[in-house]
């Protein structure tokens, strides 16, 4: 029953409050979505809610700071719950097919007891499974992937062109780096009057036989894949069970890992990957 799994510590906000302050809760609270309500439940918002909506467009409204645009902006409405007493495969099969990363955990009273997410459903998997399947089974094959000069703007395009929650950063064939909703939600340096995100660079020019620089210019630079990157890479090999991938992901807080063979990036397994398999164990 997913009643094991779900947690029961909710982080809850109202419609009117601010983007700012649904950052800062995610961030102290450790969490990746948060339950909007107003005189019952009305819907929620995830890091990447905010990074796909945020990111590009032309609304007026999306060049406002962040702590005066409110969260209804970009939550979700159209909630699908669960029951308390459903399985995790009932609970795996409804988040597969209906492509979201968690549900909010209805008791028969119709009250909001819990919400059970991906990450809950992969301690399950950690916990159940073990031997069921290799790395190899599970894993998507078709990894996207961008070069690390490649700009903000192009990986967001990317991850939404292809559906994706995260894209490998490449240098020379060799994965170097992994953009996810959190380094892109999280990103605070922008170019409000264009809604491209920038940043300013000082560079310092020395004149010939110059004892110390005398020079100094301002230029402003195109964020690129580099900067936004997490470059620490936990790996993981396809011949490995897939409980060995679910225990690095949840020890170590991240929701996919690359599978490399030999140094050559093979696939990568994520949540998703885990979650897929449950709900085809049934």
């Amino acid at each position: 029953m997913i009643e094991k799994y779900m947690s029961k510590e909710l982080v809850v906000v109202s419609p009117g409050d601010t983007i700012a302050h649904v950052r800062n809760l995610l961030i102290s609270n450790r969490v990746s979505r948060v339950l909007i309500a107003q005189e019952g439940l009305v819907g929620i918002v995830t890091k990447k809610d905010i990074s796909e909506r945020l990111a590009t467009g032309s609304a007026l409204w999306r060049r406002r700071p962040i702590d005066k645009i409110s969260v209804s902006r970009v939550m979700t409405t159209d909630l699908i719950t669960i029951s308390s007493d459903a399985s995790i495969a009932e609970a795996a099969k409804m988040m597969i097919e209906n492509k979201i990363s968690s549900l909010p955990v209805i008791d028969d009273k119709g009250n909001l007891v819990g919400i059970i997410t991906k990450t809950d459903l992969v301690k399950a998997y950690l916990e159940n499974y073990r031997g069921k399947y290799k790395v190899r089974k599970l894993m998507s094959k078709n990894v996207v992937t961008v070069d690390r000069f490649h700009t903000l703007s192009h990986v967001v395009e990317l991850m939404r062109e292809k559906g994706v929650g995260r894209v490998i950063v490449i240098d020379g064939g060799k994965p170097v780096g992994i953009i996810t909703p959190s380094n892109i939600s999280f990103y605070e340096l922008t170019e409000p009057r264009r809604g491209v995100r920038v940043m300013e660079k000082t560079f310092v020019r020395k004149p010939d036989r110059a004892e110390r620089p005398r020079y100094r210019y301002v230029k402003t630079l195109l964020v690129t894949a580099e900067d936004l990157m997490s470059s620490n890479l936990i790996t993981i090999k396809s011949t490995r069970d897939a409980t060995e991938a679910a225990d690095l992901l949840i020890k170590n807080k991240i929701s996919s890992l690359p599978v490399v063979d030999d140094t050559e990036l093979s696939g990568i397994i994520t949540k998703t990957d885990i979650v897929r398999g449950i709900a085809k164990i049934g």
